[in-house]
């Protein structure tokens, strides 16, 4: 996560539908966000991020799609723009069979059986829009139980971890090695009542106090996942499930291969678009 201070737009004057097949590449150079309309598309970067060579790749993407420069504007985005941006685009939506979002802004009552999360959408990762969260939020909903102690890895805006407490889990620990994305996981927390339940740490995995967890969640990128395979073993418990995405079709392999060298076995994956996640236990178990 990335001070909410320094970001780039890019706004495509071209049908978003270009989308389906570039999103998940605009993603892999850095883009943090896609404001999309009815007739064009704006992608986000930290100026952190954003160099020419990115600029170079992101135009030749678009250039492959026929799209020229003239049909491009960058500018810069002030948080309080991006926050309006978020106001209309925003809206509450459903996850799996029960899982609710909404901004910090609604106040939808849920049905009995609903969990609701209140996100306070500050350009951290994990609003739930998008293919990646959603996908261990899926998983999530399909063995998450009452006392399982979890793990969020790369917690972003902390809702994996929020989700888990307010379904009962406990200890639920997050981390984060970015202090912005810290203080929107915060924020998230109190929104939805769990401060006391969930532990933030700014901190890598290096940093954790290795307990064993029932469950793990991971939403972060291939590279930092190859080189946890191992480490996660030391936080597992017995019978422990471990959730992995932030993944590409593309990187279904070299994933099941460094994980399964490493002790763990695949129970079952999911895909939305170019996006997977995996739910894998460790071996003998």
């Amino acid at each position: 996560m990335i001070n909410q201070n320094n970001w780039i737009g890019i706004t495509v004057n071209h049908s978003p539908e270009i989308l389906e097949e570039l999103s998940a590449q605009f993603f892999l150079l850095g883009c943090q966000g896609i404001n999309e309309q009815a007739d064009c598309f704006e992608l986000v970067f930290s100026t952190n991020d954003f160099n020419e060579k990115t600029k170079s790749k992101v135009l030749d993407l678009l250039k492959s799609k026929n799209v020229e420069k003239e049909n491009l504007q960058l500018s810069t985005i002030e948080p309080e723009n991006w926050n309006e941006n978020w106001k209309v685009n925003f809206q509450t939506f459903r996850i799996g069979q029960n899982i609710i979002i909404q901004p910090d802004w609604e106040n939808y009552q849920a049905k009995a059986k609903g969990t609701v999360i209140t996100i306070a959408p500050k350009m951290a990762f994990g609003t739930g829009h998008h293919e990646t969260t959603r996908l261990i939020l899926e998983l999530m909903e399909d063995i998450i139980e009452p006392g399982m102690s979890v793990l969020d890895a790369g917690t972003g805006s902390a809702i994996l971890a929020i989700y888990a407490a307010m379904k009962n889990a406990a200890p639920v620990v997050a981390f984060d090695n970015d202090p912005e994305a810290m203080e929107n996981a915060e924020e998230n927390c109190s929104l939805n009542g769990v401060s006391a339940n969930v532990k933030l740490l700014c901190s890598d995995l290096a940093g954790i106090e290795t307990k064993q967890y029932d469950l793990i969640v991971a939403n972060i990128n291939r590279n930092v996942l190859l080189q946890l395979a191992t480490q996660f073993l030391s936080y597992s418990a017995p019978g422990n499930h471990l959730i992995l995405s932030g993944l590409l079709n593309s990187d279904y392999n070299d994933i099941l291969e460094a994980y399964k060298a490493a002790g763990w076995h695949l129970i079952k994956s999911r895909q939305q678009g170019e996006w997977m996640s995996l739910l894998m236990k460790m071996n003998n178990e």
